[in-house]
């Protein structure tokens, strides 16, 4: 399924709430292998135990700088928004590093995100679709990849 009709699914779902019977404080099933945190902070997350699994997707890209950390899933994040939740630029905070991935906001904006971030983990061919649009996040790989580049063989 495309993810623009899938987004559109994950705003309806935002919009009628959680599914009960959730933890009022950990969602780990709704948007795994990312998680809500609902407390004093209310944020998405992913883990450096979960990066493994898609690896192989971020491999195909290894020489561009890609390595599937938690600032390249920000990366893609960043493409989902810009692309089909642009109403939510300006409403989360990204506080991604190498090790993991993580976003702040509002539990409706981030369950909306976190369903669109599910389907993109769910499918490959979406994911490298969205890396071919997705920038670098950190500008030091990008150094590293532009010296790659001109490095004879």
């Amino acid at each position: 399924m495309k993810l623009d009709t899938m987004t559109r699914i994950a705003e309806e779902q935002a919009i009628i709430g959680m599914p009960q019977g959730k933890s009022d404080l950990v969602d780990t099933t709704t948007f795994t292998p990312f998680f809500l945190i609902d407390g004093s902070c209310t944020a998405l997350v992913l883990l450096d135990s979960s990066f493994e699994e898609k690896a192989h997707i971020f491999q195909e890209r290894a020489e561009e700088g890609w390595t599937g950390n938690g600032l390249d899933w920000d990366s893609v994040a960043q493409v989902i928004i810009a692309e089909q939740l642009p109403h939510l630029a300006e409403e989360l905070t990204f506080t991604s590093d190498a090790d993991i991935f993580s976003v702040s906001g509002t539990r409706a904006n981030l369950t909306m995100l976190g369903l669109a971030l599910k389907i993109t983990f769910d499918d490959d061919h979406i994911l490298r679709d969205i890396l071919f649009r997705a920038k670098l996040h950190d500008s030091g790989r990008s150094a590293i990849t532009e010296s790659l580049r001109s490095t004879p063989a």
